[in-house]
């Protein structure tokens, strides 16, 4: 799609992850979290929690807004040094609701693996998904992710969910396999 594209994000960007941010779990995580904090509470927490990134130094994270047609639909997150341990950490892939189905996540996922290929060779890529989220987990799995291991995660608004971590140890496979797709 022509009128697709993605671009990094700059110092001036907090606001804008805050709202995708903000819009996407809103979406997502409706019936999750309580809906008192994802109505009352989950702007003020997105909006310090991208001030707060962005006032890191540069590196820290590295991200790309996905824009169609000149509007910001969706991001992506990669924070390499959470848990080294385990590779590099995609901390958030988010597309809003009304630009599912355009391929955006496969285009931010791409994204994502190159950096990873980039930046750290010989890195396996992973996330965290709520085990809750079927929709997010079978686009895992189509995109070759391995659920390596199921674990309980403190989540704002005072909860705590089952999460999987979905692993990809071969990121160059990964990025073969979304160019395929296209």
């Amino acid at each position: 799609m022509s009128d697709i594209s993605l671009r990094p994000a700059g110092p001036g960007d907090d606001a804008l992850l805050a709202s995708l941010h903000a819009g996407s779990w809103q979406h997502a995580y409706a019936g999750q979290l309580p809906a008192a904090f994802l109505r009352d509470e989950l702007g003020d927490f997105m909006a310090a929690k991208w001030a707060a990134r962005l006032a890191e130094p540069a590196g820290s994270y590295r991200i790309a807004i996905a824009e169609v047609g000149g509007v910001a639909a969706g991001f992506v997150c990669l924070w390499p040094g959470a848990e080294p341990d385990k590779g590099v950490y995609l901390d958030n892939l988010h597309v809003l609701a009304a630009f599912q189905g355009l391929g955006l996540s496969k285009r931010l996922m791409a994204w994502a693996a190159a950096e990873t290929q980039q930046g750290w060779p010989q890195q396996p890529l992973f996330l965290y998904v709520l085990a809750a989220n079927a929709q997010a987990r079978a686009v895992y799995r189509r995109m070759g992710g391995f659920e390596t291991m199921h674990q309980d995660v403190a989540m704002p608004g005072n909860v705590t969910l089952p999460a999987m971590q979905v692993t990809w140890q071969d990121v160059p496979g990964l990025l073969a396999l979304l160019q395929r797709q296209g």
